[in-house]
């Protein structure tokens, strides 16, 4: 009887295309009433499907349909916990993204696949960033503009395979723009270091200790800025200065206008690519093949729009 439970939500679902699932919703329903009526369900709905089931499995897994025959009230009553377990844990989802703007609750930075499949934070409605605004790396005559966050561990997790792809293609170059997060503890203090040290022309050696570091102070900035070979004086005014974070707010303001709705976001050749990235992907991205791409290999940061008020 259990599995009438089951049958009456998906008939239910598939009635709305179908009129012939509506006869099957309307007996699980009928089935299902019996049930917790503790009556004799007439209709054999159960028993139908049971055969069904097996009859369907039995030619590609013999052993398998022979299991499900012998064990069927079990694998009903899997079914339903799957199934009622799955709705709750939907439920949750959706109450998080209404609550927290993300379906994975509000202190993640998980990608939320309510984001695509509510279209407007989807890879295809972004617009991409404009170059020729951030330091690049490489001499490339295409440019790819990468959209991320030192403190970000997605756009962290990114960079090996990105050095990796930008080895193996010299036609291209990279741009990078700041998007720090607000959650994350200094991430604008890093963005901020990272711009001064830009000033020294020392940009991508003091943006590689970044990501290879896990210590976002002051300190550890000073150092940083030690071992990258600048003018530590210089460097110390420079993060106090508003030039830099007139600079930050530019980038983070043209982030907001392109619709980044996580980091990293990358853009190259009409492509826009969401979360970390293998080099397949970013090679997809170069041919023109990656509009659909989202978190390519799971997750990215939420920008400051969509995280809890």
């Amino acid at each position: 009887m259990v599995l009438c439970f089951v049958a009456l939500f998906v008939f239910a679902i598939l009635g709305v295309f179908s009129a012939k699932y509506r006869v099957l919703a309307k007996e699980a329903l009928d089935c299902v009433v019996r049930t917790v009526t503790l009556r004799p369900c007439e209709s054999k709905l159960d028993e139908r499907l049971h055969a069904k089931i097996v009859a369907k499995l039995l030619p590609i897994w013999p052993a398998g349909a022979r299991v499900i025959h012998k064990n069927f009230q079990a694998f009903s009553l899997l079914l339903v916990v799957i199934f009622f377990g799955s709705m709750i844990y939907s439920g949750i989802s959706v109450y998080n993204y209404w609550a927290y703007g993300n379906c994975n609750g509000p202190n993640s930075s998980e990608y939320c696949v309510f984001d695509a499949v509510l279209g407007a934070k989807g890879p295809a409605g972004l617009k991409a960033l404009a170059p020729g605004v951030g330091p690049t790396l490489g001499n490339g005559s295409i440019t790819m503009v990468e959209a991320g966050c030192f403190t970000c561990p997605f756009t962290k997790k990114t960079q090996p395979e990105l050095k990796v792809f930008l080895a193996k293609h010299p036609e291209v170059k990279l741009e990078f723009r700041a998007f720090p997060i607000p959650s994350h503890a200094n991430s604008s203090e890093a963005a901020l270091a990272a711009f001064c040290a830009d000033e020294q022309g020392r940009f991508w050696p003091y943006h590689d200790l970044l990501f290879n570091g896990s210590d976002y102070s002051r300190e550890t900035f000073l150092t940083y800025a030690s071992a990258s070979g600048l003018n530590q004086s210089a460097f110390s005014v420079c993060l106090d200065s508003q030039r830099v974070k007139d600079r930050l707010q530019k980038d983070v303001d043209a982030g907001k206008a392109a619709g980044i709705y996580g980091t990293p976001t990358f853009f190259v050749n009409g492509s826009a690519m969401v979360g970390p990235q293998s080099v397949k992907q970013f090679e997809d991205g170069l041919a023109g093949k990656a509009a659909a791409l989202v978190a390519g290999q799971g997750g990215s940061c939420p920008p400051p729009d969509l995280e809890k008020k």
